[in-house]
């Protein structure tokens, strides 16, 4: 009888407490869209609002208010991103943006108000998890964690009232790509709270993570918060910034992070008054957006657990939070334009020297820099960027692909002023690298794997290509076609233009091969590998990997049979597929050979994320003597932070069945090359200016080159003779026919 009064008992407590609403202090979504359309009416020189996403299961459209001077133009100004609501029971953080757009809009004309407006572009997302918020406003569960996304295809939007055990939905702050591996699984048992962590089928799935990225892709943001609330109260009232992992490993940017972090901490007091809010670095691994942005973009963004474990307070304490936590945010704005705050930053313009225009070129500071990076570039509109570093002395290095290089030494950063450093680069002469890939007189579908600083694979279904390169720059390249013996090219030109190179390939045949069905019999194993069906071929591959993550202080290795080139017909390459994901420039990949019995030597190493299989081809040393040889994979880990690891497939010693064909010989395309400088503004011309054009001749004949002015008339002539094929620059004064300018 007891038994069955507690099962009364409980369900009754359930259906109460799945009844619970919050104060009507809080947001709702429509009131969200309704209160942003308003402002933006009353606002409208300086608020605009911007649909930049949808969510993906109920559509419903995600809304961020920019707020500037010239609201309706992407000016040369410091961005930043408020974003409130991730997580859908944490609706402190829609209240604590929409305080701030509001106060911000209503002081406009105050200091410092409008310092942030008219130098900087503020973004304000309130939400961007709405199917979350309609959730809890609707008082159907107000511990809901996640969005609505239907995990298990049924149409029903399923959850359980309370913490945890909810079958559908998302953690969006697990679902950014970088380090996304590490997030929970579909219905991962851990924890008190399963399925609450569910880091989504594959990264940046959900709409709101896309909306947030795509609107980072297109915005250069220099700072950032996300607001947070904690469930349990352990991290109420603490700021996280990037990041300290395991083993003390410090992002590059870390006391710069760190540094500011202080500062806006300092400027939240706490809720009891005793103190201000804590500031620590990220130590966890699991697709979180503030690491993510770091990474991506080089934005420092702060992750703000607001409020006490109180996480949905009476309306009287929703205020006074908002309150707080807006002068710590307050604080990025004044620190982006230097209005009375430290001022150490690194600025600039980069443009073309020949043109003045903007380009987006990569910045690099070298004492600053790690191999995960994703480039940190200059923007499209203006060719301007932003690095906050601590005072010192850096070098840095600008670059973009078609351009030389600049490396600039003891680049000064003070504390009291801005570095403005800009750069014009000089641009190279273009090279287009024609061709056709051909077995005889068949077209090959081939693929082309570029080498180089700007890697990439290019597809060729109908067995013809084009490569863009830039004179002075080697042209490195592996022409690849299934069954045939791949062509591995170099080529170097000193003068830009159109070029002609044609691929015959000859079929290929199979010396050895080995696509581990049957385990490592043939291998000598140093140390425990493990078999995976995650395989390029479907079936089996070798892996460093057992369960999800490798071992740290791993050091093993897989040595091949030996093998004798006296019993290769023609020169021979080695092939194996491989994908990666192991700790960057720490837990490192090799690929190693040995000839003649003597030392290993490194051929390639990997490291960092390489998620897709990737095609490997290493041509043998072309030696005038008969050797042999070994090939060993080896993988070393350090003693902290573990990874997926590394998979390797399909092992082949191929050489070509014929012999070695001919390649046919450069020649050149008909063409006419743009003029050299350009534009070229007549007006301007001294007596000693020039600008150089540039034609190609596939063959002999009579050439005309004639100039026109906008109107159609002949200005003059600039060539009219016969010719052989070859490339030729014709100069041009910018004088008429009969010399005048």
């Amino acid at each position: 009888m007891k038994n069955l009064i507690f099962a009364v008992l409980l369900l009754f407590s359930v259906k109460l407490f799945s009844q619970a609403t919050l104060d009507p202090r809080y947001h709702t979504y429509e009131e969200i869209v309704t209160e942003l359309n308003d402002l933006q009416e009353e606002y409208s020189d300086i608020a605009k609002v911007v649909t930049i996403g949808e969510t993906f299961t109920d559509h419903i459209p995600i809304l961020a208010l920019k707020i500037s001077y010239n609201v309706d133009v992407d000016e040369d100004e410091p961005e930043l991103l408020y974003a409130g609501q991730c997580h859908a029971e944490e609706v402190l953080g829609v209240e604590v943006v929409m305080y701030m757009i509001n106060d911000i809009l209503s002081h406009r004309y105050q200091a410092p108000y409008r310092y942030w407006i008219m130098g900087t572009e503020m973004w304000m997302v309130p939400t961007y998890n709405p199917e979350g918020l309609s959730v809890v406003m609707s008082g159907d569960d107000v511990t809901y964690r996640k969005n609505k996304r239907d995990n298990n295809n049924n149409g029903i939007f399923d959850y359980v009232p309370g913490q945890g055990n909810d079958i559908d939905g998302v953690d969006q702050n697990r679902n950014y790509a970088f380090n996304w591996v590490h997030g929970d699984t579909l219905y991962c048992p851990d924890g008190e709270e399963i399925y609450d962590y569910y880091r989504g089928p594959y990264p940046f799935s959900e709409g709101g993570t896309q909306a947030i990225k795509n609107l980072a892709d297109n915005h250069h943001i220099m700072f950032s918060i996300n607001w947070h609330s904690s469930r349990t109260g352990n991290h109420s009232e603490k700021l996280h910034y990037s990041f300290e992992w395991e083993g003390g490993k410090k992002c590059p940017d870390f006391v710069e992070n760190q540094t500011i972090a202080n500062h806006v901490a300092e400027l939240i007091p706490n809720e009891e008054g005793t103190g201000h809010y804590e500031q620590s670095p990220s130590i966890g691994r699991t697709g979180l957006a503030h690491d993510w942005f770091y990474k991506e973009y080089g934005t420092f963004q702060y992750l703000i657990e607001c409020g006490t474990s109180n996480i949905q307070p009476d309306a009287d304490i929703v205020d006074d939070t908002c309150e707080r936590n807006a002068q710590g945010a307050y604080y990025l704005l004044d620190r982006a334009i230097g209005n009375g705050t430290d001022r150490n930053m690194l600025t600039g313009h980069i443009t073309d020297s020949s043109t003045g225009n903007p380009i987006r070129a990569e910045i690099t500071v070298l004492e600053k820099n790690a191999s995960f990076f994703t480039p940190r570039l200059s923007d499209e509109l203006y060719g301007r960027y932003y690095r906050i570093l601590q005072p010192g002395t850096y070098t840095i290095k600008v670059s973009k692909k078609g351009y030389e290089t600049q490396t600039i030494e003891n680049v000064i950063i003070n504390q009291s002023l801005p570095t403005t450093l800009d750069a014009q680069l000089v641009p190279k002469d273009r090279v287009d690298l024609y061709g056709s890939i051909k077995a005889g007189t068949q077209y090959l579908n081939s693929t082309i794997y570029v080498k180089g600083d700007y890697p990439k694979t290019i597809e060729c279904p109908d067995g013809t290509y084009h490569i863009v390169g830039y004179a002075g720059e080697q042209i490195s390249f592996t022409v690849y076609s299934e069954g045939f013996y791949p062509k591995f090219h170099e080529t170097t030109y000193n003068e830009g233009g159109d070029y002609t190179h044609n691929f015959n390939l000859e079929n290929s045949a199979v010396i050895y091969e080995d696509s581990f069905e049957n385990g490592l019999a043939d291998w000598e194993v140093n140390g425990q590998w493990y078999f995976t069906d995650d395989a390029q071929d479907e079936n089996t591959a070798i892996s460093t990997t057992e369960n999800r993550y490798y071992q740290n202080n791993s050091n093993i290795s897989i040595t091949s049979p030996t093998f004798d080139t006296a019993t290769f017909s023609t020169p021979a390459c080695i092939q194996f597929y491989h994908k990666y994901h192991t700790e960057h420039d720490a837990d490192i990949c090799y690929v190693e050979l040995s000839f003649d019995g003597g030392e290993w030597q490194e051929f390639f190493h990997y490291s960092g994320v390489n998620d897709d299989w990737t095609n490997v081809l290493i041509p043998l040393p072309a030696w005038d003597c008969e050797y042999t040889f070994n090939v060993r994979f080896r993988f070393n880990s350090d003693a902290t932070i573990d990874d997926p690891g590394w998979q390797i497939d399909n092992f082949k010693i191929i050489n070509s069945t014929g012999t070695s064909s001919n390649d046919d010989v450069v020649q050149y395309h008909t063409a006419l090359m743009q003029n050299y400088p350009n534009p070229f503004n007549i007006s301007n011309v001294s007596k000693s200016s020039i600008t150089k054009i540039g034609y190609n001749l596939k063959d002999d004949g009579k050439v005309k080159l004639l100039i026109y002015n906008l109107k159609g008339q002949k200005v003059t002539t600039l060539v009219n003779e016969y010719r052989k094929s070859g490339k030729y620059v014709a100069n041009w004064d910018g004088k008429d026919k009969n010399g005048k300018l």
